[in-house]
């Protein structure tokens, strides 16, 4: 099982992650939507490092990580 602390150091007891991207945090678009924001890990990718949306890393052929839903948004 993977915590909030092991997504933020990039590693977890098994080892080193090899994830594509990771979570980085929420943005309030002007509309006032939030948008998922993530930067990308995979080793020798041309855009590591990176901070894209989730659109971009579908454009991109990587794998999405785990995302905590948005703030303030409750059902």
């Amino acid at each position: 099982m993977m915590t909030d602390s092991d997504s933020a150091s990039g590693s977890s007891a098994e080892g080193p992650r090899n994830d594509d991207a990771v979570f980085t945090g929420w943005q309030t678009m002007r509309s006032g939507e939030p948008v998922a924001l993530y930067t990308i890990t995979a080793a020798d990718h041309p855009s590591r490092g990176s901070t894209v949306t989730h659109k971009s890393l579908l454009d991109l052929n990587l794998k999405i990580p785990q995302t905590p839903g948005p703030p303030g948004k409750r059902p």
